[in-house]
Order: C-alpha cells, then structure tokens, then sequence
C-alpha cells in the first residue's frame, strides 16, 4: 500500500531519483525509487540507500556521478539540487541541467568530469556567467 509523502520524505530523496514512493513495512516507513535501470530503497530518516538486487549501499560518490559537471560546482546539495557555479546561484532541474536562478543554461567550459555519466561533448558555445544571471 502506497503512503502519502510526508516532509521528510521528500527531504530524503537524492535529486537524480526518479518514479519514488513509501510504502509500510512492518510498521516502518520505506521509500521506493528508481536510479538509473535499479530499485533502490531507503528508512527514513537514514540517508543511505541500498541496492534492491543487491542489498549494496549506494555510495555518495555513485549519487554525485549521475550530475552531470558535478566537480564543477561548489556548496552543492543533492537532496535540493541547489549549488554555485562562478559564485552564481544554480539548480540542477529534473532534465538534468544546470540553470541559472533566472532559468537560463548553465554553459560551462569543459566536458563533464571524468567519472561522471554523460556522453555530452563540450560545448560550441562560449558564455560569460554574468550575462547570464540576473
């Protein structure tokens, strides 16, 4: 039986999880969600997840690897998706970009780190940050 998200669910979501619910088990709240092709689940309010299949605890470092440019940024929080980029305020969105408060793209110079999960090629486009931001 699928339960109503309260708060500190929500606050216990990493961004780059997808299709999530809470269920009860055995008078326990459990959180379900997708990352990448796996089932991962979680007891609030434990931060950590594990694998379903595997029962391995997901790694930070494997949560951080799925945002794209993630070495890039500073003060970055994965359960907000908020961090800085050139001392500018950005968002991580749910298609998986980096915007900037006024909702404009992120360009940054580089290809994403090594390590990472992307397949993008660095970007044509050359962008000064503070043209971009409001």
């Amino acid at each position: 039986m699928k339960l109503q998200a309260s708060e500190e669910d929500t606050e216990n979501l990493p961004i780059v999880f997808h299709k999530w619910f809470v269920t009860n088990n055995q008078g326990e709240r459990v959180i379900f969600a997708r990352l990448l092709d796996n089932c991962v689940w979680n007891v609030p309010p434990n931060k950590s997840w594990t694998d379903y299949q595997t029962n391995k605890e997901i790694t930070l470092e494997t949560l951080t690897n799925l945002v794209l440019y993630f070495h890039q940024v500073t003060d970055f929080d994965l359960y907000i998706g908020k961090a800085k980029f050139n001392n500018k305020d950005v968002i991580w969105t749910p298609i998986h970009q980096w915007k900037y408060r006024n909702n404009r793209t992120v360009h940054f110079n580089e290809t994403p780190t090594e390590g990472t999960n992307s397949k993008l090629s660095k970007s044509s486009s050359e962008s000064n940050p503070d043209e971009e931001t409001c």
